[in-house]
């Protein structure tokens, strides 16, 4: 029976380990995945985001804007990188389009260069969420090859990231 209790006491003190509120907890996974002409890409753990709030205090209007850099390496080690620029100080959940996006990445097994920005392609990302340093969102759009002007649909793409303050 004191058996019995000890390993009762044992699992309720996992559980409430298990289950208490730390802001420190780091997300299970990074990530950056997406169908590329429909095959899947994924980019887990050798992924990073950078974030840089805009600065208001200066007399500069060029940095007033936040932007944020999500890149990472697919398994195939192919290069992506998106690219966000805010229209204020912070970055905030919404959608961003047009100027405010842009995508490139180098396709490892033929070194193409694929984007999407102002010029060229189209791209759409929804943040969901910015917060204790995570940051969650998904794209879709063309991204448009620099070699031969071919496209290529990125559809479900996703994006959980921690991201790293710059000042």
């Amino acid at each position: 029976m004191p058996r019995k209790l000890s390993l009762i006491a044992l699992a309720f003190c996992l559980v409430l380990a298990a289950c208490s509120d730390n802001a420190d907890v780091q997300p299970e996974r990074r990530f950056i995945s997406m169908k590329l002409d429909g095959k899947v890409m994924l980019s887990e753990q050798r992924s990073a985001a950078l974030y840089l709030p805009g600065d208001l205090t200066d007399s500069d209007p060029d940095n007033d804007r936040a932007e944020m850099l999500v890149s990472g390496y697919s398994y195939a080690r192919d290069a992506i990188n998106i690219h966000l620029l805010s229209d204020g100080p912070t970055l905030t959940p919404g959608v961003y389009t047009g100027v405010n996006v842009a995508m490139a990445m180098e396709m490892n097994a033929d070194l193409d260069w694929i984007e999407a920005n102002e010029g060229v392609g189209d791209l759409v990302v929804k943040i969901h969420q910015v917060q204790d340093s995570v940051v969650i969102g998904e794209f879709s759009g063309n991204l448009v090859s620099i070699f031969d002007g071919s496209v290529k649909s990125v559809r479900d793409g996703y994006f959980k990231m921690i991201y790293r303050k710059v000042q």
